[in-house]
């Protein structure tokens, strides 16, 4: 077996070996990408010395520029249309058998005339417009003949319906007799109108992507020298351009080995850094959990979590507003406490801010918004706190986001408002933290305070069935649950937790409930019939047989707790003391009179044992008086201090002190002395 101090040493190990692995793959996560090391915002002055430009570099366009340069083009784009010549010799030579009845010296001008604007309007081509093309927004198409293109009018070509159109007012105003015009009209002319301009997707498609391909990234350079931004100066939207541009351009020379090697580096010391920092807090404010491996990982496992949740909008390319980095924090916070989830917050947001693009907006966001949920949600015991810190946490963060784009830009437009869509994202994903505490509850071993509230309730089977097995105890367990709150609400520390706790420490009584003296009536004691060191096992039983139960009924480790340590590791007095006096030549086995223990580690389960036994005592005094409650308060945790009952808690003995004074106080008042109600005089018998 290693002695303490390997253990010690094997422990620290073992947390430079997680924090290690963390910081590994937190900086594998990390975009392997030089960071600009000027932080800017349109509106704002510079706040750096004079920036020259370092080298050439292109002044690159924005995405708005380049957006209204690709919709420019998408307007201007002429659909191409393939020229069909088989279907004008076949449509014209069947028009002209069709005129053919009608053909005779005095109209064959007309009809010759006739056959000739059919072949006009061929010629011009005719076109049916796909649905895609809207024709309000074509001003010229290019008809591809003999792998030859040429770009003409729109309004040169004929639509069906246009050419319908024109050939009928050729007949119209052919000279034909009126009679001969209605007869080529029956003719039906839609029978020889057939678009021979047919309309080639895949090579409009390619012609505009080529177009797109040849736009400009960039409208002008910089030169090495020129000066870009001088000191105070605002930061306006050319200026914005420029920086941009500079900082893009920087990017792009970092490829060498060497300078990527060095930017490890440097996220290595980042990432480092921030996880010290986390180490740090909770080393000087949290060592319990600190020092607790199964704390240790699972809040050194959130951190990680909480980063790989803050990379993902960086790598699947979700905006960043909508990735619900609170996620964690609001675990942390409920299952810990809020201190430790202000921890986490802090941290977790210096290295997910080097994922946004406004790192400065986002963490500020982040931090207010995180500050937020922790103080909203520091006592949660119902669902609807939850929904109501999660919409804090949504205004938070709009009206953080709007005061900075007030601040940067002046002005908000309709764009600047989907972001609010992809806040309310966020938030509605927050709400899932609910079902997800209790996985982690069951895993970790935690216990939230609404487990609490629900395992507190009087209806709970296991409390039921102690109030009918053993009223007395259930009694007795209502009074120390009330003594213990009371008294850990003065030293702090967690009253819900402390008085579920005390509901729950002795319902290993429910268990042969006659042998304590609290259920016992008419005078009846097992114990007259019983050995002094078979009593004793039966008071003792109490407690393997609660922690059974409490297995039995799935409650959480942290309320077998106090049934476990309510006794310590203390003897059974009473039985002890009767034996050692009738026989005290004989050698007694001290383990058959001493609890397994083991003794409190925490303030809560300290003041329940010594709620428990003031209670106890308390209720056999003969006279209760203030007086006679305070020397047996005093004596009964004096004597657990002197036995050493409270050496592994986290208890003081100013804390001690204090609860001390809240017992008397207490108990004072619930046995405090009533004044006898006088007599109904018999005015017959005077």
């Amino acid at each position: 077996m290693p002695d303490k101090k390997t253990k010690r040493r094997l422990n620290a190990l073992f947390r430079l070996l997680i924090m290690l692995v963390i910081c590994i793959i937190t900086v594998y996560l990390f975009p392997k990408v030089g960071s600009f090391q000027y932080e800017y915002q349109r509106g704002m002055s510079w706040r750096y010395e004079t920036l020259n430009a370092p080298f050439d570099f292109p002044i690159y366009k924005t995405e708005e520029e380049l957006q209204e340069e690709r919709g420019k083009l998408a307007a201007e784009q002429s659909p191409i249309f393939n020229l069909n010549n088989n279907i004008v010799k076949y449509q014209t030579n069947k028009f002209k058998t069709a005129l053919h009845p009608y053909e005779a010296p005095t109209t064959h001008v007309a009809l010759t005339q006739l056959i000739n604007k059919l072949q006009l309007i061929y010629e011009a081509g005719i076109l049916q417009l796909p649905e895609q093309l809207d024709a309000s927004k074509i001003k010229t198409i290019k008809i591809v003949e003999n792998n030859i293109g040429r770009t003409v009018d729109f309004k040169q070509v004929y639509t069906l319906k246009k050419a319908y159109a024109t050939l009928s007012e050729q007949i119209n105003h052919s000279g034909l007799p009126e009679s001969m015009q209605e007869n080529i009209l029956s003719l039906n002319l839609n029978n020889y109108l057939q678009p021979n301009l047919e309309f080639d997707a895949s090579k409009t498609s390619m012609e505009h992507l080529d177009r797109l391909k040849n736009i400009s990234l960039t409208q002008g350079m910089v030169q090495q020298g020129d000066v870009i931004i001088t000191k105070r100066d605002l930061v306006t939207p050319e200026k914005v351009k420029i920086l941009n541009s500079l900082k893009t351009e920087y990017q792009r020379n970092l490829g060498s080995t060497e300078m990527y090697m060095r930017t490890i580096g440097g996220q290595f010391m980042l990432v480092m850094v921030a996880l010290m920092i986390f180490t740090i807090f909770f080393y000087y404010s949290k060592k319990r959990i600190f020092y607790n491996n199964r704390e240790f990982i699972f809040l050194y496992g959130l951190f990680l979590a909480t980063i790989v949740l803050g990379s993902l909008g960086y790598y699947q390319n979700f905006n960043m507003f909508a990735i619900p980095v609170l996620f964690f924090v609001i675990i942390v916070n409920i299952l810990i406490g809020s201190r430790s989830a202000l921890y986490l917050l802090l941290s977790s947001t210096l290295l997910i801010s080097y994922y946004a693009p406004n790192s400065y907006m986002f963490a500020f966001m982040q931090l207010s918004a995180g500050i937020v949920s922790i103080f909203s949600l520091s006592h949660l015991q119902r669902r609807s706190q939850l929904i109501l810190s999660i919409f804090l946490v949504f205004i938070t963060y709009a009206l953080v986001y709007i005061a900075f784009i007030l601040t940067q830009e002046g002005e908000i437009r309709i764009t600047h408002l989907f972001a609010l869509i992809w806040l309310l994202i966020n938030c509605l994903l927050l709400t899932l933290t609910y079902p997800v505490i209790y996985i982690f509850e069951r895993i970790f071993g935690y216990t939230s305070e609404i487990t609490l509230i629900e395992l507190s309730n009087p209806n709970h089977p296991a409390l039921r069935n102690l109030t009918k097995k053993a009223p007395g105890t259930f009694q007795h367990s209502l009074m120390v649950a009330n003594l213990a709150e009371e008294a850990i609400y003065h030293i702090g520390g967690d009253p819900l937790l402390t008085r579920t706790g005390a509901l729950y420490h002795d319902i290993g009584k429910t268990f042969d409930p006659i042998f304590f003296i609290e259920n016992q009536s008419g005078g009846m004691n097992p114990h007259d019939q019983c050995d002094f060191d078979v009593s004793a096992q039966h008071i003792i039983n109490h407690v393997t047989k609660g922690i059974e139960l409490a297995k039995k009924y799935n409650l959480p480790e942290t309320i077998i707790n106090f049934i476990r340590t309510h006794h310590g590791k203390s003897k059974v007095k009473y039985f002890y003391n009767s034996f050692k006096n009738k026989y005290p030549d004989r050698e007694i086995d001290e383990s058959l009179f001493t609890y397994a223990g083991p003794d409190p580690v925490n303030r809560e389960c300290a003041v329940v044992m010594m709620a428990d036994a003031v209670e106890a005592v308390s209720r056999t005094l003969a006279v209760k008086t203030e007086e006679n409650i305070t020397k047996v308060v005093n004596d009964i945790i004096d004597g657990q201090l002197k036995d050493g009952r409270f050496a592994n808690a986290e208890i003081t003995f100013k804390d001690i002190a204090i609860v001390k004074r809240v017992f008397i106080e207490m108990l004072t008042n619930i046995y405090h002395s009533r004044i006898a109600y006088p007599k109904l005089e018999n005015k017959e018998e005077k």
